[in-house]
């Protein structure tokens, strides 16, 4: 999906219909199991040999990576799905769901190097900045499940990213607060 959108709608669409649970089970889950394990070994190694983080500090980044890989999708989706049922637009919950599944793909490998790099923050961070080339797929797999009408697509467009951009960043603020405190909790205790 990340290298060819093309060709990867294609497998997607090819494939006979699948429920959410199924797309949840054999991706979703996988996915954000693989950031989680990400950020456990890249804080976790920085904690233990290079000592810039703490244990406790280690365990609530590995948390709050959980919380924004995945509820970033998982609520961004229910929202979007709501806000066209009051806009009286005839949007499917199950296409809406597979369109985000996959066209995070490329959020959640920018969260996995993210996790992987620890000692780059910055780095780190431009790889997740970079997920937002998950537009491309999201516009590719509206247009080939004709999701919407074209006249609403670039809007659904913009909702849809925004909200998603928007609940990634409220939940990066919930978890700041108590990351900069161990954080520095764990700086001045050296």
């Amino acid at each position: 999906m990340i290298l060819s959108p093309v060709l990867g709608w294609d497998d997607i669409l090819s494939q006979p219909s699948r429920t959410i649970g199924w797309h949840l089970k054999h991706f979703v889950f996988p996915v954000v199991g693989l950031v989680i394990a990400s950020h456990l070994v890249g804080y976790m190694v920085l904690a233990i040999t290079v000592g810039n983080y703490s244990i406790a500090y280690v365990l609530v980044k590995v948390v709050a990576s959980f919380f924004d890989s995945f509820f970033t999708f998982y609520i961004s989706t229910l929202l979007v799905y709501e806000w066209t049922k009051k806009l009286n637009w005839s949007v499917s919950y199950d296409q809406l769901f597979i369109l985000n599944c996959y066209s995070l793909s490329a959020f959640w490998t920018g969260k996995i190097l993210a996790g992987l790099l620890a000692n780059y923050p910055t780095l780190g961070s431009f790889f997740v900045f970079l997920g937002i080339s998950g537009i491309y797929p999201f516009i590719l797999g509206a247009e080939r499940t004709r999701l919407i009408e074209p006249a609403r697509l670039t809007k659904l467009i913009a909702m849809n990213a925004s909200v998603v951009i928007l609940i990634y960043l409220i939940i990066q603020w919930v978890f700041d607060f108590p990351l900069k405190s161990l954080y520095y909790l764990h700086v001045f205790n050296r």
